[in-house]
Order: structure tokens, then sequence, then C-alpha cells
């Protein structure tokens, strides 16, 4: 009958005792160990993970097209198949994987789509480096993270296709351009940001 929290508890626990929970196949989620800290009726709000397999990827590395039988978490015909892989820079050599939106995702999409001036998710970051050399290190082991992680990998295509979808690349070069500027135009800081 004793709180989680009165016991110690904190996030970092929190979020180990979930993990736990989740590899004994009980779910809890965050929110409930908030509303309800007590152990004794939290035990009581467990409930069984009834996690749903995902299917394996279809879609070969040397794949010469992708067809609708190649991808089990989507619904799109053969020419909305073929508008997306066209969108991909590298063509279907470059499509690791195409399936729907999450609600989240939506949510980004109808954000993206209704703002009329910019993009609410973009965000913009400056960072300055002592040397040539550093910069080329930091650029490397960001390149290095993007080929880790799918998400970074990842980008919506909504148009000419009847839901919008999410096309995992298999390889995303960073795009890097280099510019000079002449600080007689006003702070270099300045200059970039109005980039």
């Amino acid at each position: 009958h004793d709180s989680f929290f009165a016991l110690g508890g904190h996030s970092l626990l929190a979020v180990q005792m979930i993990d736990q929970l989740r590899r004994r196949g009980v779910r809890l989620a965050v929110q409930d160990l908030f509303k309800t800290p007590v152990l004794s009726a939290l035990a009581r709000r467990l409930t069984p993970l009834d996690e749903s397999p995902v299917p394996d990827n279809l879609i070969p590395k040397n794949a010469r097209c992708i067809t609708p039988e190649m991808l089990p978490l989507v619904s799109l015909t053969q020419p909305e198949i073929d508008r997306v892989v066209a969108s991909v820079q590298g063509g279907v050599q470059n499509v690791q994987d195409i399936y729907g939106l999450s609600p989240l995702q939506d949510g980004i999409l109808f954000h993206h789509l209704l703002a009329t001036q910019g993009d609410p998710y973009l965000l913009v970051g400056q960072m300055a480096f002592n040397d040539r050399r550093s910069l080329d290190r930091y650029l490397a082991a960001l390149q290095r993270v993007v080929a880790r992680h799918d998400i970074l990998r990842t980008g919506f295509v909504w148009q000419g296709v009847t839901v919008p979808v999410q096309v995992v690349w298999r390889e995303a070069p960073l795009a890097i351009g280099e510019l000079t500027l002449d600080p007689a135009d006003g702070p270099i800081g300045r200059q970039l940001a109005e980039r």
C-alpha cells in the first residue's frame, strides 16, 4: 500500500520498472504510474501485453520493382507504389520499406500542411567548429547516426496516393553545401539564420 515515489521511485526507476514489466508480458503506461502511484492500486491496472507481431520486410535489397504484395502494412496500388518510388533519390534500389503513418505522424503531416509559413516541426540550430577537421569529423559522425537509425532516413509521401505513407530510404546522404559569407553584410550568424 506504499507509493512508488514515497519508496524512493523516480523517473529513471519508473522507466526501468516499466521495461521489466514489459519483459514479463505486462503493460504499464507511464501516465498510469503517475495517476496511481500506490503499488497495490497500480497492480490492479496492469494489463497483459498483446504485442502484434511485426511482419518481415519483404523488399529485398536487390529488388527491381516493388509490388503490393511486398507491402503488408499498407494497401497501395501498383501506380501508387510507382509514384512513391519515383519520389526517392536512387529509386527502387534505395527503398527499404513503405508503410502507413502512425496517428502521431498523421498529426505532424496535418500541421505541416496547415502551416502557411515555415514548418512547425523544422528546428534550426547553429554550431561552430574551431577548425575544418572538427567539422568534417562531426559531419562523418552525423552521417553514421543517420545510417544507423531508420527514422532519420524516413520521409512522408502524401501526393498521388490514397493514404499518406512513410518511406524508409536505405541510404540518405547528408546534403552539405558550403557558403562564403562577407562579414561586411552583417553578423555571420544572422546571415545564416536569414538563409
